[in-house]
């Protein structure tokens, strides 16, 4: 029996968000159990003593559920603060760890699988390394002989007879650890077990009848695992809690739509910004998002609906409500497909509209088409992707936005001098103060700013608030509209410090939002300077916020925000700014 483990946590989940933004994908639950919680059960039968864990991705929450444990295990926390791969953090073993074998298993799969026979297969490999491998599911990149040596972990071949799916469960000799890479980088253990077969030494394989698996990478195989548990004996622990609901406010969502709980799945999506908490909710082919608010705190949140419903009807492309609660809201479910995923697309889009104006084509809205395809190359009559859209869609849209009637509806206060001022001091109380020159530099960037006609804003227009759905932009988390200059969403689109848009991708959604408005293209290019530098101060003073609160992710786009600001003031001569920001 071997007693200890290390159990990979670091992850970032990238294949569920938006589901891992507010909860690290070890500790996604099932049936209302973190999955990591279901992986220390199972390790407490199998004999385990000692566990390690790595963390990366929202730390703090992997470190609360450490701290809570109170099972048998002895636990150490590794904290990554740039992450080192899964070969790369066994550098790091706890010193009870060195000169015993271990388990390595990965944090994000759900098994079931007898131990014994790893432990055999590792002892007839010489006491050097064994895994767990899949014969069916997953990419089967895995070569084993008829020894039961692995001799290829990427095999040109995947799928085909005799290849295998590495599971993530492995049994390693800390000798393994001499076969990484030299340095302290980031590195797989794949890494490893290549670097050693040149020394004759192989990982032996093993495959078993009876077992599970499941990676828990997509959001399919998350309900996939959730359905599994229900019908399969041998997965019944992880449905011991199936008939509990995770929080009341999720019973009040399913009464109002009238959807069994026991057929639905509930996919908790982690608090979010403005006092929120969301929730997926899936039943059959129905989706819906339930959002949670105290209203006492940001007032904007009941006007959800209210504004959805003044959008909608001046046909700017909003989420259907479903229903709207004291306290919650339930939205139609648009998918997670923000447009932040498309940004390399619509570059290079732009980029090409460009080298084809420069050699006299013209690409309209409305191209011709020779047989069948866009003289640009883009298929046209193919299931449109967000790249052969372009820009021109989502800039049509913020101007229907901001042309929208409110009619008597209640709006948030407008944009206007205390409101900037208000941004500049949220950038000086969580980051550092201006100097007076400085200040006197964002004084007339206010002004400028403020000169500009009135309009409805969003006044959050970033490239994660905009979905693609239905071959079209939807806009969402808009409540916080008010009266304002239009600049200041344009900005906040193309100065988005989460994305980088091509100087060619910034000219056309220019062009495309004076032809949509009605806007001089001249004008919207000196105007659009100062606009950016508002919003990127406030936004990076909203990061300092959230940093001191415990989101500590935000602080990774601290610098490219400052480096954007610091180079729109230098663009206008604003020297100080430009200096102080940089």
């Amino acid at each position: 029996m071997i007693p200890y483990a290390f159990i990979l946590g670091a992850g970032l989940g990238t294949r569920l968000r938006p589901m891992t933004l507010g909860t690290p994908k070890p500790l996604m639950p099932i049936w209302n159990t973190p999955l990591l919680a279901h992986t220390l059960r199972r390790l407490e039968t199998w004999g385990i003593r000692e566990v390690c864990i790595n963390t990366h991705w929202l730390p703090e929450a992997m470190h609360d559920f450490i701290a809570a444990y109170r099972g048998p295990l002895t636990i150490h926390e590794h904290h990554e603060p740039d992450i080192l791969g899964t070969g790369g953090c066994l550098r790091n073993l706890p010193e009870s760890f060195r000169g015993n074998p271990f388990w390595l298993i990965n944090g994000d799969i759900a098994f079931e699988v007898n131990p014994e026979p790893i432990e055999e297969a590792f002892r007839l490999s010489g006491d050097f390394a064994a895994a767990w491998l899949e014969p069916e599911a997953g990419p089967r990149t895995v070569e084993m002989d008829y020894a039961g040596r692995i001799t290829c972990w990427h095999s040109p071949t995947a799928g085909v007879e005799r290849t295998y799916t590495f599971t993530g469960v492995s049994i390693l000799s800390p000798e393994l650890l001499r076969f990484l890479p030299p340095g302290d980088g980031p590195c797989s253990v794949i890494d490893a077990f290549e670097a050693a077969m040149g020394e004759g030494k192989f990982v032996r394989g093993v495959t078993e009848d009876g077992t599970y698996w499941n990676d828990v990478g997509t959001p399919e195989t998350y309900l996939a695992l959730h359905r599994d548990a229900l019908k399969r004996p041998e997965l019944a622990h992880y449905a011991e809690r199936a008939a509990e609901l995770p929080d009341p406010e999720v019973t009040r969502a399913l009464t109002a739509l009238r959807w069994e709980a026991t057929e639905t799945a509930v996919i908790p999506m982690g608090a979010r910004g403005s006092k929120r908490t969301f929730w997926r909710l899936v039943n059959g082919r129905r989706a819906a998002i339930a959002v949670a608010y105290m209203s006492a705190n940001r007032p904007e949140n009941a006007r959800y609906a209210a504004c959805a419903k003044i959008l909608k009807k001046n046909r700017v492309p909003v989420p259907s409500v479903l229903a709207d609660l004291p306290g919650l809201l339930i939205l139609d479910d648009l998918g997670d497909a923000t447009l932040d995923r498309f940004v390399d697309a619509f570059n290079d889009e732009a980029e090409l509209s460009l080298v084809r104006a420069a050699a006299g084509h013209g690409h309209e809205d409305d191209c011709d088409c020779e047989d069948g395809h866009c003289v640009c190359g883009h298929d046209h009559h193919a299931p449109a992707e967000p790249h052969c859209v372009r820009l021109g869609q989502v800039m049509e849209m913020l101007a229907a936005f901001h042309r929208a009637d409110t009619g008597r509806l209640t709006l948030e206060a407008p944009f206007d001098e205390a409101l900037c001022d208000w941004e500049v001091s949220l950038y000086m109380t969580h980051v550092r103060p201006f100097s007076e020159a400085a200040r006197a530099e964002l004084r007339s960037v206010r002004e400028k700013l403020l000169a500009a006609p009135s309009v409805l804003i969003h006044r959050d227009f970033q490239s994660s608030n905009i979905l693609w759905f239905r071959k079209r932009p939807w806009v969402i988390d808009f409540q916080g509209m008010r009266r304002g200059p239009a600049l200041y969403d344009l900005a906040s689109f193309l100065y988005d410090p989460y994305v980088t848009w091509s100087p060619a991708a910034r000219e056309a959604a220019i062009l495309a939002y004076a032809k949509a408005s009605g806007m001089d293209a001249a004008k919207i290019r000196a105007g659009l300077p100062y606009a950016g530098i508002q919003r990127l101060t406030q936004a990076i003073g909203a990061y300092g916020r959230l940093a001191s609160m415990g989101q500590t992710r935000f602080l990774a786009y601290v610098a490219p925000a400052r480096k954007r600001a610091s180079e729109l003031a230098a663009s206008v001569g604003l020297t100080a700014l430009a200096k102080e920001l940089a």
